[in-house]
C-alpha cells in the first residue's frame, strides 16, 4: 500500500514538472515571437479532455508596450468567421433539415440563374471547389487614379444616403453592396471541382440565413450559439470600449490610418462590418466556448451533422477540405499541414490577421490562438516564415502525449 502511494505521489511530481516544462516551453515560443515582431500580443487557450489547461494572454496590443494584453480582450477573428459563424448556423440549418448541401446556391439567389455561377452547389461552395475566385480587391474600385477616395462613394460625414461607418470618419454609400455582388456575379469562373479556396461565396451567408431562419444574421448567430458571457460580436466598437479591442494595420490603401475597433477585411467593411467571410471579432477563451458545440455529447448538433462537415469532403483525394472546415495535408511543396501531429480527424481554420483554431476530437485536444501579426502592416511575413502555428501545436502535442499517460 505505502509503495502504491509512493509511485502515485512519484508520478503526480513527474507530472507537474512536466506540465511546468512544456508551459515555460510554450511562453518562450510566444515571447520570443513577439520580440522577433511577429506580433505584438496574442491569447492562448488550450483544452484537454474537459479541462481548460491554459488561458493566457501574452504581450501588448502594439509594439509600444502601453496596453498589456489581457483574457478578456477581444481579436479581429479575419476568416475564422467563415467558420464560427457561418459554417456553424449553415450546419444547425443542415441538421434542421432546412437545407440541402445539393441545392444549387442560384436557387436562393436567383440573379445568379443569369451568370456563369448559375450551377454552383452549397456543397460546391463549402468546399471550395466551386471554380469561384478566391478574392475581388473591391477596394481598388472606391478610390480615384491620384488616390483620393470618390465622394460619389465614400464620404467624411454621415447622412441618409451615406450611412454605413468604416471607420471613425468615413461613411459608405447604403447601397454600395449591390455594386459588390454584382462584381462576385461577373466574376471570372475557375474549373469547377479542383480546389481553390474563396470567400466569396461568404459575402451570401448573411442573406442566405435570413432568407431560411427569419433573422438577421448576427442575431441568428447569437441566439442559437452565445451565451451571456461571450465576447463574440460584429462591429465590436459598437460594444466595447477600444481600449480591450487589438489594432489590425495602419491601412494605406483607403482608410488612411489605424484601423482599430474595426474589420480589418476591406470588402467586410463595406457590408457594413456584418460580412460571412469576416467580421467576427472575440476572444481565445470565447472561441474555445463555441467549439464546444462540436462535441459529439453536445446537444447542439447531430452527430452524423458533425461528421459531415469536419471530416474530408472528398474521399481519396488531394483535396484537404471539409465543409467550411480545414483539414490536416501533407505535400511535397508545404510539407505537414498544419503540422503532422494532429490526428486525420482533426479540423480548424486560420484568418489572416494572425488566428488559428484547430480540434482533434481523437485527441480531445482544442486549440485556439489569436495574434495581430498584421500590426503594423500586412507586410509583415515574419510570422509566416518562423511557423509559429505549426510549433505551437507541436508543443502543446507533446504535452498531450505526457498527459496521456496518466
Amino acid at each position: 500500500m505505502r509503495f502504491k502511494i509512493f509511485l502515485l505521489l512519484t508520478l503526480f511530481i513527474f507530472k507537474s514538472q512536466s506540465q511546468t516544462s512544456k508551459s515555460l516551453e510554450i511562453d518562450s515560443l510566444i515571447n520570443s515571437s513577439i520580440i522577433q515582431k511577429n506580433f505584438p500580443g496574442a491569447q492562448l487557450y488550450v483544452k484537454f479532455n474537459d479541462s481548460v489547461i491554459i488561458n493566457r494572454s501574452y504581450g501588448y496590443h502594439t509594439y509600444d508596450s502601453i496596453n498589456k494584453v489581457n483574457n478578456n480582450h477581444i481579436y479581429d477573428l479575419a476568416s475564422l468567421t467563415k467558420v464560427l459563424a457561418s459554417t456553424l448556423s449553415i450546419m444547425k440549418l443542415y441538421d434542421e433539415n432546412k437545407l440541402d448541401l445539393e441545392e444549387k446556391v442560384s436557387y436562393y439567389f436567383p440573379k445568379l440563374k443569369r451568370s456563369n455561377k448559375k450551377n454552383t452547389t452549397m456543397f460546391e461552395s463549402l468546399s471550395h471547389t466551386s471554380g469561384w475566385i478566391p478574392y475581388i480587391s473591391h477596394q481598388n474600385f472606391v478610390k480615384k487614379r491620384n488616390g483620393d477616395l470618390k465622394r460619389s462613394i465614400i464620404r467624411n460625414k454621415k447622412n441618409k444616403r451615406f450611412s454605413i461607418e468604416i471607420t471613425d470618419d468615413l461613411y459608405l454609400k447604403n447601397t454600395y453592396s449591390k455594386k459588390i455582388f454584382k462584381r462576385i456575379r461577373k466574376s471570372k469562373l475557375n474549373k469547377t471541382g479542383l480546389y481553390e479556396y474563396s470567400g466569396l461565396f461568404f459575402f451570401y451567408v448573411p442573406s442566405l440565413i435570413n432568407m431560411i431562419s427569419g433573422y438577421d444574421f448576427e442575431s441568428y448567430f447569437k441566439k442559437t450559439f452565445l451565451n451571456n458571457k461571450s465576447s463574440l460580436t460584429f462591429n465590436p466598437s459598437k460594444n466595447f470600449k477600444k481600449e480591450i479591442i487589438a489594432p489590425s494595420e495602419y491601412d494605406s490603401i483607403f482608410r488612411k490610418g489605424l484601423v482599430h475597433g474595426y474589420v480589418h477585411d476591406e470588402a467586410a467593411s463595406f457590408m457594413g462590418g456584418i460580412s460571412g467571410n469576416a467580421g467576427l471579432f472575440g476572444n481565445a477563451e470565447s472561441v474555445g466556448v463555441l467549439l464546444n458545440t462540436l462535441e459529439p455529447e453536445n446537444p447542439m448538433f447531430k452527430q452524423s451533422t458533425i461528421q459531415k462537415f469536419t471530416s474530408y469532403a472528398f474521399k481519396n483525394s488531394p483535396i484537404r477540405r471539409g465543409l467550411g472546415f480545414d483539414k490536416p495535408y501533407s505535400s511535397i511543396e508545404y510539407g505537414e499541414y498544419p503540422n503532422k501531429n494532429l490526428s486525420k480527424n482533426s479540423f480548424g481554420h486560420t484568418g489572416f490577421t494572425g488566428t488559428m483554431f484547430w480540434v482533434d476530437p481523437d485527441k480531445k485536444l482544442t486549440i485556439v490562438f489569436l495574434t495581430n501579426r498584421v500590426y503594423p502592416s500586412r507586410e509583415n511575413q515574419s510570422f509566416y516564415e518562423n511557423n509559429v502555428r505549426s510549433k505551437l501545436i507541436d508543443i502543446l502535442i507533446k504535452k498531450w502525449n505526457i498527459y496521456s499517460k496518466f
